[in-house]
């Protein structure tokens, strides 16, 4: 008999998770399982500590984890290739190195940046969702900095010092926050007077940052972003960008070299051309289960899939990421069972179950809120 073949496509929080409990499941079953990851990459990528990288504070080795090494010693079997199209009739992944075949499948393929159509955003702005994105940012502003100490025409000199992060979410802070202590360190290196020259800008569309916190540490995050030099623009939603910077609904031009877009993301281009039944935002629709209702084989977890739990869409964060890749191993793991004639608990519905949020700002003071408490500074920090 041939072996049950469960795929698993994207080696993201959601892939590895899922990955991880499949395993456990099927560890004593691999003369009649195989379960493959399929990644373009080789390696995992710790996409909550991108911002570190971007501005310098670890290298880009501290954020990649080889798929080699987190799945020593399991059944796991890594594919790198890059998957163009699914067939779900056939049950059969078209990839640029080989076709796959599967039984069960499970999506985990992620998001992308959502610039929500303002023109200029994809040419001129840059993102923080991939490590190429870190590494990217990280040296047009070492050299952005570089420049400007050479440079002698002072508006020229003082767009190049503007440096503006949109998007006052998680990302957006986190990164701000890491900038506010590298910039003052760039610049000394190059004769630059930080405090006199250099604007550092978190401008966000609604009339609050951090808007998933409550009000107590949201309060004491801004008050610390303004400690350390960080302007705040709040209600300035960003109309227009282009290479000289960009224009907000009020009207104000805010002139920049560094725009960083992080106002929200998307399911991936891949996910939302798949023929499956589409949600929102690029994401697409599954039942309780994280199974696509138009494959009962097929399942979505992380930032890919759409499912409102008391009608509000499951948020894209790594606890939701990880939850849903539990639900979904959950219903792959109950299926192959029973179809190899082994005992199988049937899955539980999901229901989601987050301990809270916590944003680092700067390397030394974080806010959170978990388990219905609030802290600040050190304490919060050492939660990370």
């Amino acid at each position: 008999m041939s072996k049950k073949q469960i795929v698993v496509l994207g080696g993201g929080y959601a892939g590895v998770h899922a990955l991880k409990a499949l395993h456990k499941a099927f560890k004593k079953q691999q003369d009649k399982v195989q379960i493959t990851l399929i990644d373009k990459n080789h390696h995992h990528i710790l996409m909550t500590e991108l911002h570190e990288v971007a501005a310098k504070r670890v290298e880009e080795d501290s954020v990649k984890i080889s798929f080699d090494r987190i799945f020593s010693g399991t059944m796991i079997r890594v594919v790198q290739d890059t998957i163009q199209s699914i067939d779900f009739k056939q049950q059969m992944l078209e990839g640029g190195k080989d076709t796959y075949h599967y039984d069960q499948l499970l999506i985990s393929t992620g998001a992308q940046t959502a610039d929500f159509n303002i023109p200029g955003v994809q040419e001129h702005a840059f993102y923080l969702w991939s490590l190429e994105d870190a590494l990217r940012l990280r040296n047009h502003i070492e050299n952005t900095v570089r420049e400007a100490s050479k440079q002698t025409d002072m508006d020229t000199r003082k767009q190049m010092l503007t440096f503006v992060v949109a998007g006052g979410g998680f990302t957006g802070v986190e990164l701000v926050g890491e900038l506010a202590e590298w910039l003052p360190i760039l610049c000394k290196k190059n004769g630059i007077n930080y405090s006199k020259e250099v604007r550092l800008i978190n401008a966000e569309a609604l009339g609050n940052i951090l808007n998933m916190l409550g009000e107590k540490p949201r309060e004491k995050a801004v008050k610390h972003m303004q400690k350390k030099g960080i302007e705040l623009m709040l209600n300035a939603l960003i109309t227009a960008v282009d290479e000289n910077g960009f224009t907000t609904r009020s009207g104000e031009t805010i002139k920049t070299k560094t725009l960083v877009w992080t106002c929200g993301v998307r399911g991936t281009e891949f996910c939302e051309k798949l023929d499956l039944t589409d949600g929102k935002i690029g994401r697409k629709v599954v039942n309780e289960f994280m199974q696509s209702p138009d494959y009962k084989n097929v399942y979505l977890a992380g930032d890919g899939m759409w499912f409102l739990e008391n009608n509000r869409a499951v948020p894209q964060i790594v606890e939701a990421a990880e939850q849903t890749a539990k639900t979904a191993a959950d219903g792959v793991i109950y299926t192959i069972k029973s179809e190899l004639g082994l005992k199988a608990e049937h899955p539980k519905p999901f229901k989601s179950n987050f301990h809270g949020f916590m944003v680092s700002i700067g390397g030394k003071y974080a806010v959170s809120h978990t388990a219905g408490m609030s802290l600040s500074g050190f304490f919060a920090q050492a939660l990370k």
